[in-house]
């Protein structure tokens, strides 16, 4: 069966944003063998996903404002590129102070593609398949994750995690290639048959942008603290408290993509019954909240089974709420918004949380232990439902003022 253009364009899309997660998380997946392996501490290797976070963060809210004015079809096969040069580099080096150095830039390449690979669904795809794009757009951080952390397992199984860096290398290249190829045959003739009267309602609508991105902030920088938080951090986490082997704790951690897998699924579904995205962000926080107060309630009972199960389905709820922010709301809200800008920002929001994770939760656990950390996501869940809350109630007044 031949795929229509747009649904193509979308698998293209989908190649792109899910290969880059395979190159810019072959580095957290393997945190643990790469501070063995260089003698580090964990504040050490967690700085250098922090350069990473924080430079793709900063990079998300500027490609944001420009996206408008790039080139797609270069622009990402350069990105793409670049981050292909970069794992290759990590792991041919010996210096770790370089490494740091290295993510940053992969981190700016890599900063390009959100942004733009949304502006290129929105102007390109008519209404009946932009749903279409959110879900499978959605799935690219949990599948992704679930590839690097899975192939990272088995390579550590086999002693020999550095392959990981050699295949997202390739793989980037291959994908680099597949994309300018197709690029050009895919967009040109999809942008001929977007009707005139849709392209004229598509207003840039800047102040907008401003309220909507004010409201859905800290959801945003909340969200990934406690979803990069997990994903970085589970497997040390089940190294510390439950002595686990490496292997064995880069494996149990492909739970959380997962389940993570259908965040975007249950995002979806619940939006059809709750159009409202900030009370549909609430709900997801309240979800979370309660899944991660049984973690800490058994923390000292020697409960993997619990704390896997926990972690997995609140790996779930923060995917659902991160496509709500950077998938849902701008690929709806295209006919009034310019959808690239609000991907690009709020996605960058979302990084700055990241930023903190990475570094902040890893200085946690060299200062105190890894029972503080989970102390630490369970009070950044209970804190932004409370800001929910009371966003809702505000909200509430001045719509029946």
């Amino acid at each position: 069966m031949k795929l229509s253009k747009s649904i193509e364009l979308i698998i293209l899309c989908w190649l792109v944003y899910t290969s880059s997660y395979i190159g810019r998380l072959s580095y957290n997946a393997n945190i643990i063998q790469i501070r063995e392996y260089f003698n580090v501490s964990y504040s050490e290797t967690g700085l250098v996903s922090t350069f990473f976070f924080f430079v793709y963060g900063f990079g998300q809210i500027v490609n944001g404002l420009l996206c408008k004015k790039y080139n797609v079809k270069y622009t990402i096969f350069t990105c793409l590129i670049i981050s292909s040069l970069m794992n290759f580099l990590l792991i041919n080096i010996n210096d770790f102070n370089l490494i740091k150095y290295l993510w940053l830039i992969n981190g700016a390449s890599m900063s390009f593609l959100w942004t733009s690979l949304i502006r290129i669904l929105s102007e390109c795809l008519d209404k009946k398949d932009i749903n279409k794009a959110v879900i499978v757009m959605g799935t690219t951080v949990a599948i992704g994750t679930f590839f690097v952390y899975g192939l990272s397992s088995i390579f550590n199984y086999l002693n020999n995690f550095k392959l990981i860096f050699y295949v997202a290398s390739i793989l980037l290249i291959i994908v680099a290639i597949i994309w300018i190829v197709r690029f050009n045959y895919l967009v040109n003739s999809l942008k001929e048959n977007i009707i005139k009267e849709e392209k004229e309602i598509r207003k840039v609508n800047n102040k907008g942008i401003m309220v909507i991105i004010l409201a859905f902030s800290i959801y945003a920088i909340s969200n990934n603290f406690i979803k990069d938080g997990l994903t970085n951090w589970t497997p040390s986490i089940l190294d510390s408290i439950y002595h686990t082997e490496d292997w064995l704790s880069i494996l149990l951690t492909l739970t959380l993509p997962l389940f993570a897998v259908f965040g975007t699924a249950l995002a979806t579904l619940l939006h059809k019954k709750i159009k409202d995205f900030n009370f549909l962000c609430v709900v997801l926080f309240l979800i979370s909240s309660m899944f991660l107060s049984l973690v800490v309630i058994f923390i000292n009972s020697n409960a993997l089974v619990i704390t896997l199960i926990s972690f997995a389905f609140t790996a779930c709820l923060m995917a659902s709420v991160n496509n709500v922010i950077t998938s849902m709301l701008p690929l709806h809200m295209k006919d009034k918004y310019n959808s690239g800008l609000l991907a690009g920002v709020l996605n960058g929001f979302c990084y700055i949380g990241s930023t903190f994770s990475t570094y902040g939760l890893g200085l946690i656990a060299d200062k105190f232990n890894w029972n503080i950390v989970l102390y630490t996501l369970l009070i950044t869940s209970l804190i932004v439902l409370l800001i929910g809350f009371i966003n809702l109630l505000i909200n509430k007044k001045i719509k029946h003022s």
